[in-house]
């Protein structure tokens, strides 16, 4: 299984519509027709390739230009070809109004993640395995919430050049961040300004400057060019006229181990090893989607397209993402591993008999430090997940997934994927299956906790309203 991720990763960075990402679909291609699949076809999805050629950041000093590492916003406006020099300002978060001027000025803020609750989490599960009791000791931000995020379309509102956001919370001190990148966007590609992140490291230089009114140049080159991406998918045949879909995304911000080649690898270690057995009572669709930084297009289309033949069978859809190692600051602000996996949810049916599936083998496949969670709360109205769409589309689901720190940034390298965990998920989605396979479909579908859906509602309306800076929802 670690092979496959060294395959898939070193192909580089699998964005939508890219060289290594078409690399990365044919690897899944020919894997699922080896392992001797039925119908395994590639289906073509339209996107905008966009890549970054050149780019820089600089601020003037009073005698010179200072070089300040940043990492260019996915999607976001090219510059001009000799780039743009103009004030900085400083738009303060704590503030209720942003007085001054922004008109052809680089605004900069402070890019801030919530706190992760694992306590609310833990309040409203339905269920945990957590054998060690370490759980509750898990202390890091939910990185793939970016509060303040709304400073970037006020500054086109207000007609700035350029935006500038400081990862104030970015454990580590990455400035190396894939995001936002279309998950709740209502549109990836509207983004009109040139826009960088910065590290916390530079954010009180920036801040000073910004607020003095100092010059910076921001120069970001590259490609925006009509593309293509594909779902690669095929079945293992069973007895019975129902089918379970097993998926995984196929597309990565860099060359991302963990997010996604480790879920991938997951998928693939199951369907090689069903397609041995040839004892399935339902059809088992495997599914690789594309552009999960792309908006989620894949999974989106998919639903879509097999909205006839294929989704009116699936029982159950089951979702793996990020086999990861939990991440830890150091006493000098690096991060080092804890020694334990990152924890993980795992968001599953509001029904009883899906809970004591999903329970019994987690345990009997040593998969630890898991909160079993409804498919809608305190973390949206969704799984926040690639197959998160499948609940909105009424497909009862088992997605499971981690975010560790470092997942959307090219920190993520190899030394970061569980390798113990990678057969202990392998084996717990083998077993989930044989075991739904006892499970009537309308059981499997079943709303048994209908006072605790209707919590969850609250919940949900409640945990956005924390992570809202005056009534502006952050981007995930």
């Amino acid at each position: 299984m670690f092979n496959w991720i060294e395959d898939m990763a070193n192909m580089g960075a699998r964005r939508a519509g890219s060289k290594a990402g078409h690399m990365c679909e044919e690897y899944l291609f020919e894997k699922l027709t080896g392992f001797g699949l039925d119908s395994v076809k590639k289906e073509a999805i339209p996107v905008e390739s966009w890549e970054c050629s050149n780019h820089s950041f600089d601020v003037f000093t009073g005698n010179d230009y200072q070089n300040i590492a940043a990492q260019w916003i996915p999607y976001c406006a090219f510059t001009p070809d000799e780039g743009i020099e103009a004030e900085l300002v400083y738009a303060d978060p704590s503030r209720f109004i942003q007085g001054g001027s922004w008109k052809g000025k680089i605004v900069v803020t402070d890019i801030c993640f919530p706190k992760l609750d694992v306590q609310l989490l833990r309040k409203f599960s339905f269920g945990f395995f957590d054998p060690d009791n370490n759980m509750d000791s898990i202390d890091h931000p939910a990185t793939w919430v970016r509060k303040n995020w709304h400073f970037y379309k006020k500054a086109f509102q207000k007609g700035a050049v350029g935006f500038i956001g400081i990862l104030k919370d970015q454990p580590g001190g990455s400035c190396r961040m894939y995001a936002p990148y279309g998950f709740k966007e209502k549109n990836i590609l509207d983004k009109p300004l040139p826009g960088f992140w910065v590290s916390r490291n530079d954010g009180d230089f920036l801040r000073d400057a910004a607020r003095k009114g100092f010059k910076a140049r921001m120069k970001l080159e590259g490609t925006r060019e009509p593309g293509v991406t594909h779902n690669v998918f095929g079945s293992i045949p069973g007895k019975k006229d129902e089918a379970v879909v097993i998926h995984c995304h196929h597309d990565s911000p860099f060359m991302s181990p963990v997010e996604d080649a480790s879920g991938c690898s997951v998928i693939l270690a199951v369907a090689e090893y069903l397609s041995r057995k040839k004892d399935l009572d339902r059809t088992v669709v495997v599914l690789f989607t594309a552009g999960h930084f792309y908006g989620s297009i894949g999974t989106r289309q998919f639903i879509e397209q097999h909205r006839v033949d294929i989704v009116p069978k699936v029982a159950l859809e089951i979702t793996v993402e990020h086999i990861a190692k939990e991440a830890l600051e150091d006493k000098d602000g690096n991060l080092v591993e804890s020694g334990e996996p990152e924890g993980t949810g795992i968001f599953i049916p509001f029904n009883q008999d899906m809970i004591d599936a999903v329970m019994t083998n987690l345990k009997e496949n040593e998969v630890k430090r898991v909160f079993l969670l409804p498919p809608e709360g305190p973390l949206g109205d969704y799984p926040p997940t690639d197959g998160g769409d499948w609940y909105e589309a009424g497909i009862p689901l088992v997605n499971i997934i981690s975010n560790p720190v470092y997942l959307l940034n090219e920190e993520d390298d190899f030394h970061w994927v569980h390798k113990d965990r990678l057969p202990r998920m392998a084996g717990f989605i083998t077993d989930l299956i044989k075991e739904s396979e006892k499970i009537e479909k309308e059981t499997i579908a079943r709303v048994e906790f209908r006072g605790l859906k209707r919590k969850m509602k609250v919940i949900k309306n409640l945990a956005r309203a924390r992570t809202t800076k005056l009534g502006t929802r952050p981007v995930y």
